[in-house]
């Protein structure tokens, strides 16, 4: 066989190789977005929303806590109407004042397109340092219509545990006496339903579009 016929048998078969190796990154990059849409969607079946939705709503009992007005917070705040709550304390560095300003914000847009929204209600799990005459100011420079909530430290527990919300308390190191501590916990919007009930958990991260979107579909669908 001669040299040139060699040179094109080469060319040839790496021509083919080169086919072969775009066709099969075409099939492998088609496969990924196949299987990227196909979570997308299945993620999409098991929850309309960013979070869950919980079906039935679950009981909760709200022990006797204290609105930032010096009025007795219970069961009776949540019923009646669509209520948000968020745990959190004052002192956080970052997680609190940026849902409590989304929420805020959703709450404007809402408003702006006819959309009911509910009562959103802060409660502390820093009550030790989250005293009754500061809440409302915290609160309401985020929104004047948001609900400060704080009281004894053991109630608060007996409330968060009811409905899944996780917090601890982080000592300052190096002082585990100090007051400069940290509370890791929870960032879920708890969605609470006209009959007092859990209906859902809007997870983060928050975007207030999808916090409008979200609250929608759950009233939406409870009707």
């Amino acid at each position: 066989m001669s040299l040139k016929n060699n040179a094109l048998i080469f060319v040839a078969a790496a021509t083919a190789l080169s086919a072969g190796f775009w066709l099969s990154s075409i099939q492998s990059d088609r496969s990924t977005r196949s299987t990227e849409d196909a979570l997308a969607q299945a993620r999409k079946n098991f929850s309309p929303i960013q979070g869950t939705i919980l079906s039935p709503a679950r009981k909760i009992s709200v022990p006797e806590l204290i609105k930032h007005d010096g009025h007795v917070f219970d069961s009776s705040d949540i019923s009646g109407h669509w209520s948000l709550l968020f745990f959190g304390y004052m002192n956080c560095p970052d997680v609190c004042p940026v849902t409590l300003g989304v929420t805020a914000q959703a709450r404007k847009i809402a408003k702006e397109n006819g959309l009911p929204f509910p009562d959103l209600i802060f409660i502390s799990v820093d009550p030790e340092r989250d005293k009754v005459e500061m809440l409302g100011d915290y609160v309401q420079y985020f929104d004047k219509d948001f609900i400060g909530v704080t009281g004894d430290s053991n109630l608060i527990k007996a409330l968060t545990l009811q409905m899944s919300v996780v917090y601890m308390v982080m000592p300052a190191e190096g002082d585990a006496e100090s007051d400069n501590y940290q509370v890791d916990h929870s960032s879920a919007l708890l969605l609470i339903n006209p009959e007092g009930r859990l209906a859902a958990f809007l997870n983060p991260p928050h975007d207030a579009n999808t916090i409008v979107k979200d609250i929608q579909t759950v009233i939406d669908l409870s009707n």
